[in-house]
């Protein structure tokens, strides 16, 4: 048997046998198929995958079903569409809002609508930056009412960790000019729920609050930030130092640095504001600075 028939023969076998369960796994075998002329047995398998692959994960739908446009499989595409609008998982936000592009991008475009009407109702909620990453692609597509009604849901339900996905999603709302819903997402008062062991993440919050000019907020957040922030990581605590500097928290700052010494983290304490003058000679263990001494002083 020469190469040719053995390459025809496994992509007999693999058209027709493979499983699948792993949509991303049988778009790259399409692919592979494509390109090694295996036209026949791209047929089998697009009609294999239309029919029954597996919709857990929207993400690698979506990636099937532009693999099956690519390939020329325009019935299956139309198939395999209307199985992952009405049928696909609704727990990965994000994955949904892959699977609404790629809806699009095929031309289904009444399907777009079926999967906008789901996500918007009952999409999880877990991920408020997965939620955010949603209500973006739900405006790309023009689903104006289902923005709506998942900002209304995010806004009420959504968690409000971490600091970072919170930022995002509050960002998010404001583009979509869900106006009413940021207000009623602040209303929870994330300042105050947030969690603060990553002070990249709370600077961040920080900063959108202040955008949002939720003032009361960012004072709330910085003071939790101050006492109870981890100081593990000292670019974190810098980006954190910066972020009170600009929304105006100096008494933050102040106290954010005073953590510093019992942290071990004295030479970042000396870069802070005017440390470096006044503790020039050191610090005591009471926390006021040293009296003046030489090396003399030492023997």
């Amino acid at each position: 048997m020469g190469a040719h028939e053995q390459i025809s023969a496994l992509a007999d076998q693999a058209a027709a046998r493979t499983a699948l369960d792993n949509p991303s796994a049988v778009a790259e075998l399409l692919g592979v198929l494509r390109d090694v002329g295996a036209y026949e047995q791209v047929t089998a398998l697009a009609d294999r995958a239309a029919a029954r692959t597996t919709l857990d994960n929207p993400s690698d739908v979506a990636g099937l079903l532009n693999m099956l446009r690519e390939v020329g499989a325009y019935e299956r595409v139309t198939a395999l569409a209307g199985q992952a609008a009405a049928h696909t998982s609704l727990d990965s936000p994000s994955g949904v809002a892959e699977l609404l592009n790629a809806l699009r991008e095929v031309g289904s475009h009444g399907q777009v609508t079926v999967l906008a009407d789901r996500a918007a109702a009952h999409t999880s909620l877990d991920s408020p930056s997965g939620v955010a990453e949603l209500l973006g692609a739900l405006r790309e597509v023009g689903a104006h009412e289902q923005v709506t009604a998942l900002a209304d849901r995010a806004a009420t339900h959504t968690p409000l960790d971490p600091p970072t996905d919170v930022a995002w999603l509050l960002n998010r709302l404001r583009e979509v000019e869900a106006n009413d819903q940021v207000s009623v997402l602040l209303a929870r008062n994330p300042a105050a729920h947030t969690t603060l062991d990553d002070p990249y993440a709370v600077a961040s919050l920080l900063e959108v609050l202040r955008e949002l000019e939720a003032h009361d907020q960012v004072t709330v957040l910085a003071g939790r930030a101050a006492t109870h922030t981890t100081l593990n990581h000292p670019f974190a605590v810098a980006a954190l130092l910066d972020a009170f500097r600009e929304v105006g928290a100096h008494d933050q700052v102040t106290a954010l640095a005073e953590r510093l010494p019992a942290a071990q983290r004295f030479l970042q304490f000396m870069t802070v504001d005017g440390n470096s003058v006044q503790f020039k000679f050191g610090r005591e263990p009471n926390g006021s600075a040293a009296a003046f001494w030489a090396w003399d002083d030492l023997e």
